[in-house]
């Protein structure tokens, strides 16, 4: 497992609100800095990752040089999984789809550069594929992860949610 951060960017609403600012991000040193006041003291938590991405950082730079290592050993035939875990509104889901709902595509199907690291994997596993010139299956599975229930986002139906529970292991006498 390779944990890697990515600081999501200010919303425009963070802007206008003048909201403060309590996290920073030192890509060289891997270090995020969580600064709170909590009854008239500051505190400062220093975490490290394996990769930071700080707000500047571009959707491209964070898929080049922690994902595309990891869709290269897919098309290897190795079995991987990417997550985004966070709170609500912690830009899960800018990191994983970005912002192509907002942006269209170039003339020649390149990605507009706020995509994300799903539509960057697709187009990387297509395009590698489609230039070995070989008969290829491509099975994908997109689930998410929300209070304790799984839902397929690819289903085209409405299917009932799986609970997850928690099992005692047995041990054998």
């Amino acid at each position: 497992m390779t944990p890697v951060l990515q600081d999501m960017p200010f919303s425009e609403e963070e802007l206008r609100s003048n909201a403060p600012q309590v996290v920073t991000c030192n890509d060289y040193s891997r270090e995020v800095t969580v600064s709170q006041n909590i009854a008239g003291k500051h505190y400062d938590r220093v975490f490290t990752f394996d990769k930071v991405f700080g707000p500047s950082a571009k959707q491209k730079d964070l898929y080049d040089q922690a994902v595309v290592p990891i869709v290269n050993e897919v098309l290897e035939s190795f079995n991987c999984t990417i997550s985004a875990y966070g709170q609500t509104g912690t830009g899960k889901t800018y990191t994983m789809e970005g912002e192509c709902k907002r942006s269209k595509s170039g003339p020649n199907g390149e990605l507009p550069p706020g995509a994300g690291v799903i539509p960057r994997t697709v187009q990387q596993i297509f395009d590698t594929l489609e230039g070995q010139n070989a008969e290829y299956s491509v099975k994908v599975t997109f689930l998410e992860l929300y209070n304790e229930e799984i839902t397929d986002l690819l289903a085209q139906e409405e299917i009932p949610k799986v609970a997850l529970e928690e099992k005692q292991k047995k041990q054998l006498p």
